[in-house]
């Protein structure tokens, strides 16, 4: 099996970097293949444009989503895209690594979605959405910590809903619409709030979520 975990965490001694290495660790110990897309490493810019392609189409006017499947058809987009794209194609599980940001993915991978899953790669063009998505057949799963304690995200915690609800945008307009099976989310709540102790105790429940979901 072939996994590849999208790290979006500037800082190596972070919680979502710890998870990361633990998830590579965990499926290499398994015989399986492992690579990390480590964003903030690779200064990988996540604002979209004209610099993704090599070239652009003769149309007199410029649409970055139709730039994207032209440049699936002339197989001509940037060197950095088209790297995380043979990363993504030649995965069977994907791994979206990150802290939680004002309900959402830091702007860094949320700009790697954007840009990676292009239109005519990922969707549209020959490529369906949902269970006839491109991406049928493989896995997905989103590796999420938060500075929040697990009791606010509930109906009556101070977020007023939960996590998982919180999450829906992400997995289902995202790596549902373009046809990975979701697998639930891990969650690290509070993780710079709490003990080393209570730390070590998520990566061990990692270890065994990984371990239940992905055996």
């Amino acid at each position: 099996m072939n996994v590849l975990i999208v790290h979006a965490h500037e800082n190596s001694d972070s919680f979502s970097s710890a998870l990361a290495r633990t998830a590579r660790k965990h499926f290499e110990q398994n015989g399986h293949t492992v690579a990390i897309s480590n964003l903030y490493e690779k200064r990988f810019n996540p604002v979209g444009g004209k610099h993704d392609f090599k070239n652009v189409s003769s149309s007199e006017y410029y649409k970055y989503a139709l730039e994207q499947i032209h440049a699936v058809n002339q197989n001509s987009f940037s060197e950095d895209v088209n790297i995380e794209m043979n990363l993504l194609v030649a995965a069977d599980v994907l791994i979206l690594n990150f802290p939680l940001w004002w309900f959402g993915m830091p702007a860094i991978l949320k700009g790697w979605v954007d840009r990676v899953l292009a239109y005519g790669f990922a969707y549209g063009g020959t490529y369906g959405l949902y269970k006839e998505g491109r991406f049928k057949g493989k896995k997905a799963l989103l590796s999420v910590t938060t500075g929040s304690p697990a009791s606010f995200y509930t109906e009556q915690g101070a977020h007023g809903r939960s996590l998982e609800d919180i999450l829906r945008n992400i997995n289902e307009g995202i790596i549902g619409l373009v046809g990975y099976e979701i697998l639930p989310p891990f969650i690290g709540y509070s993780v710079s709030r709490i003990s080393t102790e209570e730390r070590q105790k998520i990566i061990q429940d990692y270890v065994v979520f990984l371990e239940e979901k992905l055996s």
